[in-house]
């Protein structure tokens, strides 16, 4: 009878552990399509979203990773969405290193490529754009760059928030240099360009640079 006991206590203690784990159960992450209470939080309240913009650089290594190991951003963690993106963007054939910014509606993005030819140049842009729009909501514009001297402006961006008096201006210059100096691919579909503005919106700056005709002629 003795021996009977240690064990009835220790099936008592185990019982008492698993309840307490299914009373925690919504502070654990899901898998899948399932998300968590503090995951909720960030999607619906645009409160409790951080401000700071999300920055990272990611080099290429040696031994690529998966693209299918880059996981859907279900909610909008500014710094984890720049690491996502730079990661699977350093995937890509022709794309060596990547500076990702996320912005509260844009990502900028500074690329190192080896095409140097236009058609090159541009195919590489579109790759790099339509991989980012899979990635973020809809909403999000996406500005590419393959100019080394832009990479520095994109980064500067980074270290902004969405109270930074001077954001929106800083944005908005950096943008306009890399429409003018870089491919951005396709059209996304008709009337919306090939960084996902909508005709009329009032980021819609793609007609006023020379690579227009070229997103064009790409159709």
């Amino acid at each position: 009878m003795k021996a009977k006991w240690p064990l009835l206590l220790l099936t008592a203690t185990l019982a008492a552990c698993g309840n307490n784990i299914a009373e925690k159960d919504d502070f654990y992450p899901k898998s899948g399509n399932n998300i968590n209470a503090e995951e909720q939080t960030d999607i619906y309240n645009e409160e409790a979203s951080d401000e700071q913009f999300g920055f990272v650089r990611q080099v290429k290594s040696p031994t690529p990773a998966n693209p299918n190991d880059a996981k859907t951003i279900q909610w909008m963690d500014r710094e984890k969405a720049a690491l996502h993106i730079s990661e699977l963007l350093v995937v890509l054939p022709h794309v060596s290193d990547a500076s990702v910014v996320v912005t509260d509606q844009e990502v900028l993005v500074a690329y190192t490529t080896d095409t140097e030819d236009e058609k090159g140049r541009f195919e590489t842009a579109d790759q790099v754009k339509k991989s980012v729009l899979n990635y973020v909501p809809r909403w999000y514009h996406v500005y590419v760059t393959d100019d080394p001297a832009l990479r520095q402006d994109v980064e500067n961006i980074g270290s902004m928030t969405t109270q930074s008096p001077t954001k929106d201006r800083s944005v908005k210059l950096v943008v306009e240099s890399m429409l003018e100096r870089s491919p951005q691919g396709r059209a996304m579909g008709e009337g919306e360009n090939a960084n996902g503005e909508k005709s009329g919106e009032t980021n819609n700056h793609l007609e006023k640079t020379k690579y227009n005709q070229q997103s064009n002629d790409h159709k």
